[in-house]
């Protein structure tokens, strides 16, 4: 299934994303959390939720959840992804579906095969979608409560170190 949103198209199956027909690179994690909000957008998704989804299986912190929803903001904007308040994260921005024959002329008069190559400017926009991403974790770090969070962050690198040595 192709969803449309804004100036862009995701492949919730190939998990691609394009924006006006040229392939955009986009991390497998993210990927993966963003074919599930816009799948069942009007859901709010609980961060355990996410997890079991994105890493089945495997033990990772509540972060790593966080730290993707900020690279999809980056790309998509602040409005793309609502959170809500213990509760999880929703999809916003208005969907529509987009037909395989009206998606694949696109692609293949963009790449010129079936097979689309990374060009440069694929590269600069997944690197400008990162750096937008640090810009916003950092920007919203500086206004969390430090003296309630550094016990926490001091506990979980002890615990990280524990685990790592067992």
């Amino acid at each position: 299934m192709r969803l449309a949103f804004q100036d862009f198209q995701f492949d919730c199956q190939e998990l691609t994303l394009s924006k006006d027909g040229r392939k955009i690179s986009l991390k497998e994690k993210p990927a993966q959390i963003l074919a599930l909000l816009v799948t069942q957008p009007e859901k709010i998704h609980s961060k355990s939720e996410i997890l079991e989804v994105v890493w089945p299986g495997r033990t990772v912190t509540e972060q790593v959840v966080f730290q993707n929803i900020g690279h999809l903001r980056a790309l998509f904007g602040d409005d793309a992804i609502k959170t809500f308040s213990k509760k999880g994260y929703q999809w916003q921005l208005p969907l529509s579906a987009v037909s395989e024959q009206n998606a694949a002329p696109q692609m293949s008069e963009q790449s010129g095969s079936s097979e689309a190559k990374p060009t440069n400017e694929q590269v600069d926009v997944t690197h400008e979608a990162d750096q937008q991403a640090d810009s916003v974790i950092a920007n919203k770090s500086s206004n969390l409560p430090w003296p309630i969070l550094a016990p926490i962050l001091i506990a979980a690198a002890a615990v990280a170190g524990y685990l790592a040595l067992a």
